[in-house]
């Protein structure tokens, strides 16, 4: 008898031994780390993905793959990451539209707060608001007084997208009503307001090299400081809107039921990735300011967020177009 015991006990103790090298295997040799990008090639998350995936693939030694799935402001690629195998091979850059926004705007496949291990917020920004240099906007006093008179309309990325409740809180602090053209993904939408078919629109910080070439005009930033990346666009709440203020942001997480240490290592290695020099100077050139934190933190942001969008949602009466 005693001797069936200790053969009992030899054998979960090597099964225990078994499940611990397995679990501190990952990533195991050979098998890539997936980030899918809910949105076309070019814009902030794909800018942002594809700076992490070096930093990442560094870090843990193993390749790390970018995969863009756009399509319905995000809601397809967050689905598609919500039914992953939660084995941490399978990761998501989580931008505001489709995990604090859009659940307060149309029924969702997923469960923001139960279908998701947050990771890490990866990088805070500046959104931009843009015109074509032949708009004959000049400032956000201009766009105002336009607004109050004639019939204004803003693109976005998509609906429920962080562009549109930026215009959309211009519009309720400003007091006026522009219009919302939804387009899929940032990359048209810009490549509209240059065509002048579509007068502004809130842009993430990838804007920055049209800004430069003379395609767009920055009228002002979100954010309550000046952007050194924008430099003749001043804060929209020292500009004519008192007290207006956003604050974007990008992340990453993974499917629900992702075991802690492969979340303890993965935010380790987005961490290490977020303050290589070469990462850090390359999302600065877009605009990014580059950080990180706890998967707790993190998830407290997302919290935070769904709880503003949603207020905002209902004191505005945002509907989808």
């Amino acid at each position: 008898m005693q001797l069936k015991k200790i053969a009992a006990f030899g054998a979960a103790a090597l099964c225990a031994l078994s499940v611990s090298a397995a679990q501190a295997a990952f990533p195991e040799p050979g098998t890539p780390v997936r980030i899918v990008v809910g949105f076309p090639p070019g814009g902030g998350a794909d800018v942002l993905a594809r700076a992490a995936a070096l930093g990442v693939s560094k870090a843990l030694n193993t390749n790390v793959m970018v995969e863009n799935r756009p399509g319905a402001s995000g809601i397809i690629a967050t689905d598609y990451v919500s039914r992953a195998k939660p084995d941490g091979y399978t990761l998501y850059i989580a931008t505001p539209g489709s995990l604090t926004i859009l659940p307060s705007l149309q029924k969702v496949p997923y469960d923001p707060a139960k279908d998701f291990t947050p990771i890490s917020l990866l990088v805070t920004m500046p959104n931009v608001l843009v015109t074509s240099p032949k708009s004959g906007i000049n400032s956000i006093a201009d766009l105002i007084a336009r607004a109050k008179t004639k019939d204004v309309t803003y693109a976005s990325g998509g609906n429920g997208t962080i562009g549109q409740m930026a215009a959309e809180q211009f519009n309720m602090m400003a007091g006026v009503h522009m219009r919302h053209i939804p387009y899929k993904g940032t990359t048209p939408a810009l490549t509209d307001v240059a065509g002048g078919l579509v007068e502004v629109t809130f842009s993430d910080p990838s804007v920055k090299s049209l800004v430069q070439s003379g395609k767009l005009k920055a009228l002002g930033v979100t954010t309550v400081t000046p952007s050194d990346e924008f430099p003749g666009a001043p804060p929209i709440g020292q500009a004519g809107i008192p007290g207006y203020e956003l604050t974007n942001w990008y992340g990453v997480i993974a499917p629900a039921g992702v075991p802690r240490d492969i979340v303890d290592t993965l935010n380790r290695a987005f961490a290490q990735a977020m303050k290589n020099p070469d990462i850090v100077k390359q999302l600065a050139a877009s605009g990014m300011t580059a950080t990180s934190d706890t998967p707790a933190e993190f998830g407290a942001l997302m919290a935070k967020e769904r709880a503003k969008w949603a207020d905002l949602v209902k004191k505005a009466d945002i509907r989808l177009d």
